[in-house]
């Protein structure tokens, strides 16, 4: 698995972490807001029936001694009477409820009726303890239950995900090359299972065996070919050599010539097939190949393709590299590049160049369009729609070939100019 991809689990746990952090925040939140309304509340109704009682004593004496506390400070002031007994911040108060920031005495509370006015201030005392408490273990109770639900949910979620988790390190221990070893179905309906993981399990299961089967398809083809469709081509070379000695007319030389130089491209052609039907990670058989000596042998064959034509063929060589891959390989890209060059252009030159990290097949043809530059690696696809006799996948198995050893097809060309085509070497 890549590091940088996190696995099914882990997502799910992170999701429920998050959720609990989120949830846990705002209950807090709430618990914290609810508190402070709450202490408010509980001390303006204390503060409320404090002056219910304070007034009820001066009913009944307006002398009597009003209570005085830790918690409560409680002041009658006549009618027409100066409040110089009430602590000055208390003496600017109108009636009402007030907040103040004198130290400790944070409520204050005046009312008035036709005998005077009753004064009233209040420190919280235990209420802001008992609320700060209440407060406190609701949040951990909530952070505590809320914890709980989570990882019993994780745990929940863990155990319906855990069947996926299976089959995704089922799928990457899975080996195409045996996929009978391993039974998909049989793992997902471990523990578990559900109805899309069962179904999943059973479809991945389908795609193994089809994948054996396919599988054994490709070795039974590139066994019979590599040995089936060898066998006609050999006897067609080995029947043109021995036709080769006879006095055969002009016209018979020519038909000679053409079966045995059709013989060679099957030949080539059947190894780059097999080659590209095998799978990338299967090692094939690689020499050293001098690209010279591949150059010049397909530059002999080419005299079939210009003939006829007024066409002049030369090869130039700067360097003489080398290439590790296998015989036929470089021939048949050097082939379908020379073969396109030689079938259309109808006059003047083409030009093999020969250099060290690269083969330049220069012609001076009819050259191609940006439309047919895009399209030209297509398979099946004809530039001159009136040429039948082209093959429709030259190009298209010359760059699969390339692609595969690594290498690189590059194409520049200009309608009544020319083409220049090139393979370079990794």
């Amino acid at each position: 698995m890549s590091p940088s991809h996190d696995s099914l689990s882990r997502k799910i746990r992170w999701i429920f972490i998050l959720q609990a952090l989120v949830a846990s925040l705002l209950v807090s939140l709430g618990t914290m807001l609810g508190s402070l309304i709450l202490r408010e509340t509980l001390l303006e109704q204390r503060i409320l029936q404090e002056a219910a009682h304070v007034w009820d004593l001066v009913d009944r004496d307006s002398q009597s001694v009003l209570p005085q506390s830790g918690v409560f400070g409680s002041y009658f002031v006549p009618a027409g009477v100066m409040p110089d007994q009430v602590p000055p911040d208390l003496r600017s108060l109108s009636p009402g409820l007030h907040h103040t920031d004198d130290g400790e005495w944070r409520l204050a509370y005046v009312s008035e009726r036709d005998k005077g006015r009753v004064y009233l201030r209040m420190s919280p005392g235990l209420t802001d303890w008992i609320v700060l408490w209440i407060s406190v273990l609701a949040v951990v109770l909530s952070i505590a239950g809320i914890s709980l639900i989570s990882w019993l949910g994780y745990r929940s979620c863990k155990r319906i995900v855990a069947p996926v988790s299976r089959l995704t390190h089922a799928v990457l221990g899975w080996d195409p090359g045996h996929p009978q070893l391993t039974r998909f179905d049989d793992i997902a309906g471990q523990g578990e299972s559900t109805y899309e993981v069962s179904h999943l399990g059973a479809a991945l299961n389908s795609m193994s065996q089809r994948m054996l089967q396919y599988v054994e398809r490709e070795r039974d083809f590139t066994r019979d070919a590599s040995h089936e469709l060898r066998t006609p081509v050999t006897v067609m070379r080995m029947a043109s050599d021995l036709l080769a000695g006879e006095n055969l007319t002009p016209l018979g030389e020519r038909s000679l010539r053409r079966i045995r130089q059709a013989s060679q491209d099957m030949e080539m052609l059947i190894d780059a097939f097999l080659l590209l039907a095998r799978h990338p990670d299967v090692p094939v058989e690689v020499d050293d190949i001098r690209v010279q000596d591949v150059v010049h042998e397909q530059a002999a064959n080419a005299g079939e393709w210009l003939e006829g034509k007024p066409v002049a063929l030369e090869v130039v060589a700067d360097a003489d590299p080398v290439v590790r891959a296998p015989p036929r390989v470089l021939g048949v890209v050097v082939s379908e590049l020379l073969r396109n060059a030689c079938q259309f252009t109808a006059e003047g030159s083409v030009r093999i160049e020969v250099h060290a990290d690269r083969v330049e097949v220069r012609d001076t043809g009819i050259g191609m369009d940006e439309t047919t530059l895009a399209r030209v690696f297509a398979p099946f696809y004809r530039a001159d729609i009136a040429d039948y006799t082209a093959k429709g996948m030259g190009l298209t198995t010359a760059r699969r070939l390339a692609d595969r050893m690594g290498w690189a097809i590059r194409l520049q060309s200009e309608p009544g100019h020319g083409t220049v085509a090139a393979v370079e070497f990794a």
